[in-house]
């Protein structure tokens, strides 16, 4: 084993056994998938940044800054300003319903059919993003190791395993805050060295033009308000980060941890620019998707090197166990647990969530496989929209206004808005397909609060 796979090993080694350490003391279900309702301020932030703060912020940024330059951008800005909604507006009543999945919580104010309207979104959706993780790690592996795709992604579902397994959301909690320490640090460094290769390199800098490397909007004005939208409305109704807000211990706590996130992603983002556009300009010729990985071993000796890639390569699989853990949540408390039994049953609902977990893995696998090379970013794009576009305005409605919406108009607004994001491409015109799906399901909501009534307020305190 070369002094880099050692380095690197060790720091994947030591992040499994402090999860193992402290995902221990995980002995019931609520433990397993809310953490026992214990996190506080940090642990909420663990848990929102380490499942949001993944392969797309870290290789997919990368990726895009070396083929577009500053609109890779996007990802982590939506990000934090989604977290900056949540934490100003949604945490605190989200916690205080006491739920445990977004599709309950829709369910509380329009009923099961609206709730399964969101469960679609929400797992299709997150999957494609789960399957943007499995492309990061295989990147990751190919640009460090001569490991065959296949082989590369299999290493990848092996380690989301490890760490979804090791103990739930109580061990991602407690690691997800080492996993964003270390992912600063990693990319801080990263961004010092390139920085520095700047100024020392010897030959001439490549000339890298305002439009479009150093334009926010470098890929259209569309495209980029669209990345944006797609992440401040896909933090809000994706599963795993609202189960950060569920697993607070107070309303109060969740909404620190949402605000502390929110101040803490969109950095990230610059520094894996810098590194981007960093190459770009020195003129160095790589696979896109490889460009963070050859970097680090192009620029650091071996020892530092491995575990510089270990930390971002434990960023990708913590984000993807992560993402998992939130789709497994959303099918076996939504669907599984009240057609086969499982209400009441927190040992059944563990194992049947371990055993959703396994397919889904497997099946994100396989297809990653196929979709290796792809830019990673729009994956991830794409899957907060389609996760938007069912659910946004029905919670929206839900947390904001829940006496005036009526259950039938909130399921006919996600209904719409889903199937106009779906289907909107077909028709080849602008707009971008989330905004005409959001549009959509805001026109149905806003109509139906302007003349209709819904369920009764959600409980204040829990």
């Amino acid at each position: 084993m070369t002094i880099f796979a050692a380095s690197a090993v060790l720091t994947m080694a030591v992040f499994i056994a402090a999860g193992i350490w402290f995902g221990r003391k995980s002995r019931s279900f609520c433990d397993y998938s809310m953490a026992g309702r214990e996190c506080g301020t940090l642990g909420v932030s663990g848990v929102l940044l380490g499942s949001l703060v993944g392969g797309a912020s870290t290789v997919g940024t990368v990726q895009m800054a070396y083929q577009w330059g500053l609109s890779a951008w996007w990802f982590t800005l939506g990000g934090g300003l989604g977290c900056l909604v949540l934490g100003i507006w949604f945490a605190v009543p989200l916690r205080r319903s006491g739920m445990e999945t977004i599709p309950g919580f829709i369910s509380l104010s329009y009923g099961r059919a609206t709730g399964n309207v969101a469960v679609l979104a929400s797992v299709t959706g997150t999957f494609i993003s789960i399957v943007a993780q499995f492309l990061s790690g295989a990147a990751l592996l190919r640009g460090a190791f001569p490991a065959p795709g296949p082989v590369s992604v299999l290493l990848v579902g092996v380690l989301v395993l490890s760490f979804i397994f090791m103990g739930g959301l109580k061990s991602f909690s407690a690691i997800g805050v080492g996993k964003i320490a270390l992912l600063y640090l990693t990319l801080a460094i990263c961004a010092a060295a390139s920085v520095r290769g700047l100024l020392s390199f010897p030959g001439t800098p490549v000339r890298l033009p305002m439009d479009p490397f150093l334009n926010l909007f470098g890929q259209g004005i569309g495209k980029g308000l669209c990345s944006g939208l797609s992440l401040i409305t896909g933090v809000l109704c994706t599963q795993i980060y609202i189960q950060a807000v569920f697993s607070a211990s107070t309303p109060e706590t969740a909404r620190k941890g949402a605000l502390l996130s929110a101040l803490l992603m969109p950095p990230l983002g610059i520094l894996g620019i810098i590194v981007g556009l960093g190459m770009r300009k020195t003129g160095v010729v790589v696979e896109s998707s490889a460009a963070l990985s050859h970097f680090i071993g192009a620029n650091f000796n071996p020892w530092l090197g491995g575990l510089l890639w270990g930390g971002i390569l434990i960023t990708v699989i913590g984000t993807a166990a992560g993402l998992t853990l939130g789709v497994a949540t959303n099918l076996v408390s939504d669907l599984l647990a009240s057609s086969i039994n499982l209400k009441g049953s927190e040992k059944g609902q563990a194992w049947a969530t371990r055993i959703v977990v396994l397919m889904l893995v497997i099946s994100s696998g396989i297809i990653g496989s196929a979709g290796q090379g792809s830019m990673i970013l729009k994956w991830s794009y794409l899957s907060m929209g389609l996760r938007a576009s069912g659910t946004f305005f029905p919670l929206a409605a839900s947390v904001l206004a829940p006496e005036r919406l009526s259950p039938n108009i909130a399921l006919l607004s996600g209904v719409a808005g889903l199937m106009t994001t779906v289907l909107w491409p077909l028709a080849k015109i602008p707009p971008q397909p989330l905004f005409a799906g959001l549009a959509v399901s805001a026109i149905i909501a806003m109509t139906g609060i302007s003349c209709g009534s819904g369920k009764k307020p959600l409980p204040q305190d829990n």
